[in-house]
């Protein structure tokens, strides 16, 4: 999520030349609310964005967090390269029981989609939590159309269809584009502009807390060796998983034309279907993006 007019947080400096980290990076958000300093700074964050909400669906069960509060996040897990089990990156705990999930997405399109992972998550947080709430909000910088449907805002709850009742778990979960509450204005709109990058220095007070903490978390993040090496890791993954990726279908298809080919079709033909069918894939792999 770069272009011309956003505004990274800084720079960090790898074996590769330096790297732009932006607000909604989810290696800095680990390390970041890993601190126990800036769990405000995330309650914030998250009361602005159900405020918002609320807003718009007054009669909604989601409430603001003001309880104690204690914060997980991946960090630790992240540096473990061994390790490929994951958790979600950010589990913020209301009073020891209440429990919200906090994921921030930069791409409409992952390899599970965000439809299917979200609801796989909500399913694992609600067997976890022993009948208390497990809310999720999921952060979207491009918008998933299956999921947020034009909206700003979407929350998703159990509820009876015969009746319309609502499930006693009250768990659901929140869906939120970046992209539409930045154009609405207002304390959530800046703290949107702002995670998207785009606005350096906010107005409301609340978002110049939250916009002081990731600066100063920055200054940490930017110097400390376990967190670039997970950075280093990261991009040299990134970078051979996209080669990888091109060399796995550049075998694939010579294969199918060798194949087409032994079957009598005319090399020219071959290479024609064979170019279409990609096309096609190519086309409905595309994101749907508003």
């Amino acid at each position: 999520m770069t272009s011309k007019d956003t505004t990274p947080l800084g720079y960090v400096e790898l074996a590769n030349g330096s790297k732009a980290i932006y607000p909604m990076n989810d290696i800095f958000l680990n390390f970041t609310f890993e601190v126990e300093e800036h769990w405000e700074a995330l309650r914030l964050a998250v009361n602005l964005l159900i405020e918002a909400y609320k807003q718009q669906n007054p009669d909604t069960k989601a409430k603001l967090i003001k309880g104690s509060i204690r914060v997980r996040t991946q960090f630790q897990h992240l540096l473990d390269i061994q390790n490929t089990t994951r958790d979600q990156d950010i589990k913020l705990t209301e009073d020891e029981t209440e429990a919200t999930y906090i994921e921030f997405q930069n791409r409409a399109r992952s390899d599970i989609p965000i439809e299917i992972r979200s609801v796989e998550y909500f399913g694992l947080g609600i067997g976890h939590s022993r009948g208390k709430i497990a809310n999720q909000i999921w952060v979207l910088a491009e918008d998933v159309v299956l999921v947020l449907h034009g909206k700003t805002f979407t929350r998703y709850i159990l509820k009876d269809e015969i009746t319309g009742n609502e499930h006693p778990s009250g768990s659901g979960i929140m869906y939120i584009s970046l992209t539409k509450l930045s154009e609405e204005g207002g304390p959530a709109g800046e703290l949107a502009l702002f995670l998207l990058g785009k606005l350096k220095n906010p107005e409301n007070e609340a978002v110049k807390k939250i916009a002081k903490a990731f600066s100063s978390s920055f200054e940490a993040f930017k110097t400390d060796k376990e967190a670039v090496n997970v950075l280093s890791a990261r991009e040299r993954g990134r970078n051979e998983g996209l080669y990888e990726g091109r060399l796995e279908g550049r075998l694939e298809g010579a294969a199918k034309l060798l194949e087409l080919i032994k079957s009598g079709v005319d090399p020219d033909e071959a290479l024609r279907r064979l170019s279409f069918e990609t096309e096609v894939k190519e086309q409905s792999e595309k994101p749907s993006l508003t």
